[in-house]
């Protein structure tokens, strides 16, 4: 009985702890949108923006919690990438009507827990500034 008992109190914890569920603020967006020659339009003024995007690694799926919820099912997983100004993370991933997309995380060097998003289509690019609020229990 013991036994039983430690090896769910263990199971249990263990899935907490490897729970993998991240949340981010945004607080600007810009867009770039692709013109009829392929070329890609310069970026949009800036505009303030407050809204929550959730990576769950768990249920491979990013959440845009806009005023039309955006799910975004992630289908492969990139390697980070580091080099001398920060790390990246990019996520290949399908939206809720079927749309290749592309989600790439942005972690600038020495900017705290400031950090960009960008999700981008074969029509428009998103970029928005974040701010990491953690991680989601």
């Amino acid at each position: 009985m013991k036994k039983l008992v430690a090896i769910l109190f263990f199971g249990l914890c263990a899935q907490l702890g490897f729970s993998q569920t991240y949340q981010f603020k945004t607080v600007n967006f810009s867009v770039s949108q692709k013109t009829e020659k392929g070329t890609w339009t310069k970026w949009s003024k800036v505009q303030p923006t407050e809204l929550l995007i959730n990576l769950d690694r768990d249920k491979h799926r990013f959440v845009v919690h806009s005023e039309i919820i955006q799910l975004y099912s992630i289908v492969k997983y990139e390697d980070k990438v580091e080099n001398e100004t920060g790390t990246s993370n990019k996520y290949f991933c399908v939206d809720n009507v079927g749309l290749e997309t592309v989600i790439t995380i942005v972690s600038p060097k020495d900017a705290g827990s400031s950090k960009q998003i960008y999700i981008a289509n074969e029509e428009m690019i998103i970029e928005y500034d974040l701010i990491y609020l953690g991680e989601k229990k």
